[in-house]
């Protein structure tokens, strides 16, 4: 008798909870949808810096034009459209290593005058190969 007491009072969601999950799943929807394209874009700035790394010619051996042309080639070949990317190349050359950044930061609309900015550091050193596209930070003895 106890039981069927506790069946009738069950009865799953009212119309104002339903309206509240549908919203809260619409917003991480609405914000997915802005943000992966921009995670998916930086990856092929990542592949861009690996394409010179593992490319035919050494990054040492290339002029500073050559780079940013086979940059910029890449990106325009996988369709990489903001601007970030593009014009934040930057080559420094030291004796035995060259190393090529691309920082930028990205913004995004997600809704009326609400912006998510994205902020990328992709670094690549020709001294250590095989550690493509995160900034180097130096261990310090302690």
């Amino acid at each position: 008798m106890h039981t069927t007491k506790l069946i009738k009072h069950q009865r799953g969601l009212g119309m104002m909870q339903w309206a509240l999950v549908i919203a809260i799943a619409g917003f991480f929807l609405l914000f997915a949808f802005k943000v992966v394209p921009l995670y998916a874009e930086n990856r092929y700035v990542e592949a861009a810096l690996r394409s010179l790394e593992s490319g035919g010619e050494r990054v040492e051996q290339m002029t500073d034009a050559e780079i940013q042309k086979k940059l910029t080639n890449f990106y325009m070949i996988n369709n990489v459209r903001s601007e970030g990317p593009t014009k934040n190349i930057k080559i420094l050359r030291e004796s035995e290593k060259v190393l090529v950044t691309v920082d930028y930061e990205t913004r995004a609309p997600l809704f009326y005058n609400i912006d998510v900015i994205l902020t990328f550091q992709n670094h690549l050193d020709s001294s250590r190969p095989g550690q493509c596209c995160r900034p180097f930070v130096p261990l310090t003895a302690k």
